[in-house]
């Protein structure tokens, strides 16, 4: 139960992390976002106000103007009257008076839609009627008048009504622009306030950011310590994998030694002896025994089949050859047997191969090719098989070819479709020496496998063991089964 827990709490920490990272991240990309879009809305709002305040502000100050051109002109037009008070420029006067009467109209409209229900509008829309209408009885009234009576007329009824209308319209202006001053410190105080909210808001987006970005690293932390853990947990199985796999070939390979001695020591030498004590037993018998004689015949040659067959387990356990003449005479009977048994056409060469060379040499040596040749019977579908081995100094180099059908290859120099653990066996007791071994294949061109053997690196780890020098480096071609 305790191990359950403890393999179920670094799971519902992951999850648990992960989840944490999801809405943390959504949070900082759902404030960002916002933030985004209250500085869009901001900048909007904020624009169109400015724009608003100048765009009536403008027009409020273009009416004003154009009522006091109108009023300046009027007054002009009136005093070019009084200077030729005839019949013609009274016509004239009236007209020019309805026309800036008309504009003047036009321009308090204006004023009246921005500013509707203001007292000084209204107060100036008056006290303009009551302008205009002086002037416009002007040429009715005044076209006879004196000198003296026009220039009373103009200074006690104009002039009066004139300032009236300035000192009005100039209030107006000054209430403009105090308006305006208001507005633009409205818009200043709205604009500040918006930019401390979205400081604040972008305030909280980089302080959830630091935690969110606090908490990922810590998480990424926690991540790859429990994945070096693992690694390690991993490696260490490995290395305790390939120490058992080592173990058990070395089992494998002791056992099939004591096997094939004892099979060669005790069962052979028994069935000889065996043999020839029916071979005397054959030569005393008389003749007129027949039926005893045959069969002691028959029992000979069963013990003759038994003996051989004895030998055949014994040397395909592990040949006495290797351990007593070498590598080269064990290679040459492995290939003459191959040939016999599967009449693929075989041949063996070497070059400078030493017959004292070390035990995990020779058996990784022998039981690669041996493995190989088996690859080449079950699947190649060859006709021929070429076996090359070489030694120079420090190196043991083996090459087997075959022209069978191929194989393909992943990148890791493995079979795409592997039916058994064959090649995995021969790069395990390579690896276990510390040798090199490569496979090379194409479909339909046959396969090449190279085997490299560090003579120097398996001296150095057999304890007690040499490794003779490279003797005669004259390649020899044999020619199986010749």
């Amino acid at each position: 139960m305790g191990d359950s827990g403890d393999g179920k709490r670094p799971a519902l920490i992951a999850v648990s992390g992960r989840v944490v990272l999801r809405w943390g991240y959504a949070a900082v990309i759902g404030l960002l976002v916002f933030a985004s879009l209250q500085a869009y809305r901001i900048q909007v709002n904020v624009s169109e106000q400015h724009v608003d305040i100048y765009r009536q502000y403008a027009l409020e100050d273009k009416a004003i103007s154009s009522l006091r051109r109108d009023v300046w002109l009027a007054g002009n037009f009136a005093r070019d009257f009084f200077i030729s008070s005839d019949p013609e420029r009274g016509r004239l006067l009236r007209s020019q008076v309805q026309a800036l009467e008309s504009e003047s109209l036009q321009a308090m409209a204006e004023f009246e839609r921005i500013r509707p229900h203001a007292e000084p509008t209204l107060r100036v829309k008056a006290d303009l009627k009551e302008y205009w209408r002086v002037l416009s009885e002007v040429p009715e009234t005044m076209s006879e008048a004196s000198q003296s009576a026009a220039y009373a007329f103009v200074q006690e009824e104009l002039v009066p009504r004139r300032s009236v209308l300035y000192e009005a319209l100039r209030g107006m202006t000054e209430a403009d622009q105090a308006r305006l001053q208001e507005s633009e410190a409205a818009y200043v105080t709205m604009r500040r306030e918006a930019i401390r909210k979205l400081l604040a808001m972008l305030a909280l987006c980089v302080l959830l950011a630091f935690l969110v970005a606090r908490f990922s690293l810590q998480y990424a932390a926690r991540l790859e310590r429990e994945s070096d853990r693992q690694f390690d947990e991993v490696a260490q199985a490995k290395l305790e994998l390939e120490q058992l796999s080592a173990r058990l070939l070395e089992i494998e390979e002791d056992g099939r030694r004591r096997l094939s001695r004892e099979l060669h020591d005790s069962i052979g030498q028994s069935l000889a002896v065996l043999q020839m004590e029916l071979s005397h037993v054959q030569a005393l018998m008389s003749e007129g025994q027949p039926r005893v004689r045959e069969r002691l015949l028959r029992a000979r040659e069963l013990a003759e089949n038994t003996v051989q067959t004895v030998r055949n387990i014994t040397l395909l356990l592990r040949p006495a050859l290797l351990d007593d003449l070498g590598l080269v005479p064990a290679l040459q009977w492995l290939l003459e047997d191959f040939q016999r048994r599967s009449g693929v056409t075989c041949e063996f060469s070497e070059s400078g191969v030493e017959e004292l060379l070390p035990d995990p040499v020779k058996t990784c040596v022998y039981r690669v090719i041996q493995e190989a040749l088996h690859n080449c019977e079950k699947h190649s579908g060859a006709t021929q098989v070429r076996v090359s081995v070489r030694q120079t100094p420090g190196l043991l180099s083996a090459w087997i070819e075959d022209n069978g059908r191929g194989v393909e290859l992943n990148p890791k120099g493995m079979p795409q479709r592997s039916a058994g653990l064959g090649i995995l066996g021969m790069r395990e007791r390579a690896a276990r020496i510390g040798a090199a071994i490569a496979l090379q294949s194409t479909r339909g061109l046959g396969t090449q496998i190279c085997l490299q053997v560090p003579l120097a690196q398996v001296a150095a780890e057999e304890s007690g063991s040499l490794v003779p020098e490279s003797g005669d480096t004259n390649a020899y071609t044999h020619p199986v089964g010749g």
